[in-house]
């Protein structure tokens, strides 16, 4: 290894000086050449790729916070569910009116729940009805069967009480 840094030695003092300042430069502008192409242009992409996705990243962010508000305005506005049976099938039976639902038959499952029938509803009618329901009282149905009859629809509901209220 010596022998070669001496050799090298060598070499460059038999150069003239102009041939050294050239060599020099050359070798400066290759190291500048090298450092900026395998350096810092890629740190410099990197940089870029981490800033777009730290941008993304942030939208996201802020697009998640911003449905969450949502949702909790949403869970304030909810209406409160009936407290008791009678106040179930008041609300259930309320709304099938606004809906325009004509109810055909009421039952009384159990203490805590409630079912009703209707015989010939319309499309419309069913989903204004469910609609009303969740928008008015906070309520859907626990049961809920809908198949086509002679007159439209034949809509089969049950509900109950949610734990909390019973």
């Amino acid at each position: 290894m010596k022998a070669r840094i001496e050799q090298f030695r060598l070499w460059w003092q038999r150069r003239e000086p102009r041939e050294r300042l050239m060599l020099g430069a050359m070798c400066a502008a290759i190291a500048a050449f090298v450092l900026w192409y395998a350096l810092f242009v890629p740190l410099r992409m990197a940089r870029d790729s981490a800033q777009a996705r730290h941008e993304r990243a942030t939208l996201a962010l802020l697009q998640t916070e911003l449905e969450l508000a949502q949702l909790r305005q949403l869970q304030q506005r909810r209406p409160p569910q009936p407290a008791d049976a009678a106040a179930l099938k008041r609300a259930v039976l309320d709304s099938a009116g606004k809906a325009a639902l004509a109810v055909s038959r009421e039952r009384d499952s159990d203490p805590a729940g409630f079912g009703i029938e209707a015989d010939a509803a319309s499309p419309r009618q069913l989903f204004a009805w469910l609609d009303a329901l969740r928008n008015d009282h906070g309520l859907a149905p626990s049961s809920l069967s809908a198949a086509r009859s002679e007159g439209g629809l034949r809509v089969q509901a049950g509900f109950a009480l949610a734990p909390s209220s019973r």
